[in-house]
C-alpha cells in the first residue's frame, strides 16, 4: 500500500489531464474508436489499484472488439503516442505528445473506401494493417496517381509475384512509374503493354543466362536501364549474357554490362574483342594456378588481383609461366609470392620473355655454384633462399669471387656450424680487403670457430681471450645508455 493514495470514489471524480496538442492535432486524424482507446487508457493509468486495467475489461467498457482496440493502438504507435512493450498480454505506455515531430494526415474515409475494399480484395492471403492501407492512400495522395491506375499496378504486381507479395513491393513499382509519369488508367495501360513486351525480350536474356525463374519488375528496370541509360542492344545484352551463363544471374550481367560501358564498349564487334580478352586472362590464370601446383574456386576474382595488373606491366603469357616455373622449384606455391617476385623482377626491368631466360639461367647458376659448396660440405640437401641470401651477400654485397668463396667453404669441411664458419671467414677476408685465393692464404688470423659440447650448446672459442675489464671497455658508458637489455 502506497503511503498516500486517492479512493476509488475519488478516482471516479478526479479530472484526467488531455494535451491540447492531442486535440488540436491528432484527434481530428484518427478515427472514433481511436479516440476512446486512447482517451479510456489514459484514465486506466490514474488507477494503480485497479483489477479491470487489460483488454479485455477494456473492450467490455468501450462496446468493441479486441481487433478494434489492437488496430487502435498500432495506429497510436504508428503516430508516436504511444509504445507497445508487450504483445501478449498487450501492454503499452504513453508518450509525451510535444515530441512527436510530424503530425498525422487526415484522409476523407469516404473518398478511398472502395479504393481501400479493392485493394484487400486483390491481397487475400492476408489481411492488410491499417498502417499498410495507409501507405495506399499516402502514395494516391503524394504522387497523384488515380485509385484505379494504382489498382491496376498492384494486379500487375500479384499476377507476377503471387499473392504473397509485400506492400512495399507493389509502392515501389508504382513510385518508379509515377517518376516516369504514369499516374492515369490510360498511362498504367500503355506501361503494361511495354512491360509485357519486356517480358517476352527478358525470357530471351534469362533462357541466355541459365535461369529458369520469370522476370520480375526488377529485371524488367535492369533491362531499361542497359536499353534506355546505357544504349545496348539485344544482341549485345544476350552475347553478354551467355558470357556469365549461370554464374550469377542477372546481377553478374548487369555488372559485365557495366564494365563494358565504363571502358566505352557499345558495339557487338567491341565486346566481343573484350570478351575474348576475358576469355584470354581467365584461360592464363588457369594455367597460372596448374604450374604453381593450387587451386582457386573463384578465377574471375584471380584475374582481377593479378593477372590484369601483371598483363598491364607488360608481362605475357609465357614470361608469367617462366615466373610460375620459377616459384614452383622454389617451393613457394602461391599467387602471393608470384606477385612477389614480379614485383622484383619490374622494379629491374625485367620483363619480357627473352630477359627472363636470362635472368632466370642466372639464377640457375647461381644455385649451381651453391650445390657445388653444399657437396664440398658432403651434403646433399636442397638449395634453400637462406643459403641463396648468403650467397648473394658474398658475391654481390661483399665482392668475394666464386674462387675465395669456394677457398672459403673448403676450409668450412668438418667445421661445426659450416656456413656460420665461412660467414665469418669472408668477413674476415673483406675486413682484410683480400683480391685473390693466395691474399687468403696469407691471412693468419683466423675467425671464431663454432664448436658444440657435450650439453649441445653453443659456445664461442677464439684464439684471444678477452677479460670482463676488457670487454667493459668496449663501450663507452654513452653507448650503454643506447642499449636495452
Amino acid at each position: 500500500m502506497p503511503f498516500s493514495s486517492l479512493s476509488r470514489d475519488a478516482l471516479i471524480n478526479n479530472s484526467t489531464i488531455i494535451d491540447n496538442m492531442f486535440i488540436t492535432d491528432f484527434m481530428p486524424s484518427a478515427d472514433e474508436i481511436a479516440v476512446k482507446v486512447y482517451l479510456y487508457g489514459l484514465v486506466q493509468c490514474a488507477d494503480k489499484i485497479a483489477n479491470n486495467n487489460s483488454l479485455d475489461s477494456a473492450c467490455l467498457a468501450l462496446g468493441v472488439e479486441r481487433k478494434q482496440i489492437v488496430d487502435s493502438l498500432k495506429y497510436w504507435e504508428q503516430v508516436g503516442a504511444i509504445r507497445i512493450t508487450k504483445e501478449n498480454p498487450l501492454e503499452f505506455e504513453y508518450l509525451p505528445i510535444k515530441t512527436i515531430t510530424q503530425k498525422p494526415r487526415k484522409y476523407n474515409a469516404d473518398k478511398y473506401q472502395d479504393f481501400v475494399s479493392q485493394i484487400e480484395n486483390m491481397i487475400l492471403s492476408r489481411a492488410l494493417t491499417p498502417n499498410e492501407l495507409l501507405k495506399y492512400i499516402e502514395v494516391v495522395e503524394d504522387y497523384k496517381i488515380s485509385t484505379d491506375g494504382l489498382l491496376l499496378i498492384a494486379k500487375y504486381c500479384v499476377d507476377t509475384k503471387g499473392q504473397n507479395i509485400h506492400t512495399n513491393y507493389i509502392l515501389t513499382v508504382a513510385k518508379a512509374w509515377a517518376n516516369e509519369g504514369v499516374k492515369s488508367v490510360e498511362q498504367v495501360e500503355e506501361k503494361l503493354k511495354e512491360m509485357e513486351a519486356q517480358t517476352e525480350v527478358m525470357r530471351q536474356v534469362f533462357l541466355a543466362l541459365g535461369l529458369k525463374t520469370t522476370p520480375d519488375f526488377e529485371d524488367k528496370q535492369y533491362y531499361i536501364k542497359w536499353t534506355t541509360s546505357w544504349g545496348y542492344d539485344l544482341e549485345s545484352i544476350l552475347y553478354a549474357a551467355k558470357l556469365c551463363k549461370k554464374r550469377g544471374g542477372i546481377k553478374k550481367l548487369d555488372s559485365i554490362l557495366d564494365n563494358f560501358y565504363k571502358l566505352g564498349l557499345f558495339t557487338l564487334a567491341d565486346i566481343q574483342k573484350q570478351s575474348e580478352y576475358i576469355e584470354y586472362t581467365r584461360n592464363l590464370a588457369i594455367n597460372i594456378n596448374k604450374a604453381l601446383g593450387v587451386y582457386y574456386e573463384n578465377i574471375d576474382t584471380v584475374v582481377e588481383q593479378y593477372i590484369t595488373e601483371w598483363l598491364n606491366k607488360g608481362y605475357d603469357a609465357n614470361g608469367l609461366k617462366m615466373i610460375a616455373t620459377f616459384c614452383l622449384k622454389r617451393n613457394f606455391k602461391s599467387l602471393e609470392y608470384m606477385n612477389g617476385v614480379i614485383a622484383e623482377l619490374y622494379s629491374k626491368g625485367i620483363i619480357s620473355s627473352s630477359s627472363l631466360q636470362t635472368y632466370f639461367e642466372a639464377q640457375k647458376q647461381t644455385d649451381d655454384k651453391i650445390k657445388n659448396i653444399l657437396h664440398t660440405l658432403g651434403t646433399s640437401r636442397m638449395v634453400t633462399n637462406t643459403d641463396r641470401d648468403y650467397y648473394n651477400t658474398w658475391s654481390d654485397i661483399w665482392g668475394m669471387s666464386d674462387e675465395i668463396i669456394f677457398y672459403a667453404a673448403k676450409c668450412g669441411v668438418g667445421k661445426s656450424f659450416s656456413f656460420a664458419y665461412i660467414n665469418s671467414l669472408l668477413a674476415n677476408y673483406k675486413q682484410n680487403n683480400v683480391k685473390s685465393v693466395e691474399d687468403c692464404q696469407k691471412i693468419t688470423n683466423i675467425p671464431s670457430k663454432i664448436v658444440t659440447n657435450y650439453n649441445n650448446s653453443q659456445i664461442i672459442s677464439d684464439k684471444h681471450i678477452y677479460s670482463k675489464e676488457e670487454l667493459d671497455n668496449l663501450f663507452n658508458k654513452e653507448d650503454e645508455s643506447n642499449f636495452d637489455f
